[in-house]
C-alpha cells in the first residue's frame, strides 16, 4: 500500500470501519513513497492502525505551514487536523477514480440501503458480500439500460447461486421453475425473493424448488426415487 487511496479501499474490502485507521506524520520516510508502512509489500488494513504518511510527497502545499520546523504548539490539535485532512484526500483520491457506471452503482446501492426498493430489497442488499453487490448493481444497471428480461435474472442467477438450472414452461410461458442445488437458507431464500423482485418482470411466475430437482419424463438423472421434488 503505497499511496492514501489503496489504504482507504483496502479497508473497505476488509469491511473495516475507516475511523479505525489513524493518519499521522512519519518521523521517517522515503521521499519516493507516500504510505510509510511496517514492511514494502504490506498488503493488508489492521484495525486501529496507524498509518504513517510523507505530507510532501503529493500535499507539500497543504501541509508545508503545519509541520513547519518552527511550530511547536499544539501538537495534538496538529495531529488532529492530520487525520481529519489525510482521510478527506483518501476519500477524494477514492472517488476521483470513479467512472460513471461506479458512481451509479453506488448512487442504487444506497437507495436499496436506504429502503427504497422496499425492506425485502434493503435486508437482501445488506447481506450482499462486496463481489455480490457488484454483481447485482451491474445487473440493475443493465436492465435500466436495456429493459427487463429473463436473460438478465438468469445471468444474475449463474453468477450469485452455485448449481442452479432456470427452465421456462413449455405449457404455460409466463411459469418459471428454478432449481437451486443447495440446501434452504436464511440468506439464500432471501436473495432469491431480491433476485425475482428486481429483475423478474409480471405476469411472469416464479417456482424455486432447493436441494433436490423436480422430476422431468424422459429425464432419467431428476427420475431419482427419494431425491426428486413434485410439481
Amino acid at each position: 500500500m503505497n499511496y492514501l487511496w489503496e489504504v482507504l479501499l483496502r479497508a473497505r474490502r476488509q469491511k473495516m470501519e475507516e475511523n479505525r485507521i489513524r493518519f499521522v506524520i512519519a518521523k521517517k520516510y522515503s521521499a519516493y513513497m507516500e504510505v510509510s508502512c511496517p514492511f514494502l509489500n504490506q498488503e493488508e488494513a489492521e484495525a486501529g492502525q496507524v498509518v504513517e504518511v510523507n505530507p510532501y510527497y503529493r500535499f507539500y502545499e497543504i501541509f508545508k505551514e503545519l509541520y513547519h520546523p518552527e511550530m511547536r504548539e499544539y501538537g495534538k490539535l496538529r495531529d488532529s487536523v492530520t487525520n481529519v485532512i489525510f482521510h478527506q484526500l483518501a476519500e477524494n483520491d477514492a472517488m476521483s477514480g470513479m467512472t460513471r457506471e461506479e458512481y451509479y452503482k453506488k448512487l442504487l446501492f444506497w437507495d436499496l440501503l436506504d429502503g427504497a426498493y422496499g425492506a425485502a430489497a434493503k435486508e437482501a442488499a445488506a447481506m450482499l458480500n462486496r463481489e455480490e453487490r457488484e454483481i447485482v448493481l451491474s445487473g440493475l444497471l443493465r436492465q435500466y439500460q436495456t429493459g427487463s428480461s429473463l436473460d438478465i435474472f438468469k445471468d444474475m442467477m449463474e453468477a450469485l447461486i452455485p448449481d442452479n438450472i432456470v427452465y421456462q414452461s413449455n405449457e404455460n410461458f409466463y411459469e418459471i421453475f428454478v432449481y437451486v442445488g443447495g440446501k434452504k437458507s436464511k440468506k439464500m431464500e432471501v436473495i432469491m425473493s431480491f433476485l425475482i423482485q428486481m429483475f423478474v418482470e409480471l405476469p411472469y411466475q416464479v417456482d424455486i424448488y432447493y436441494e433436490h430437482h423436480f422430476g422431468i419424463l424422459g429425464i432419467e438423472e431428476t427420475m431419482q426415487i427419494d431425491e426428486i421434488r413434485l410439481c
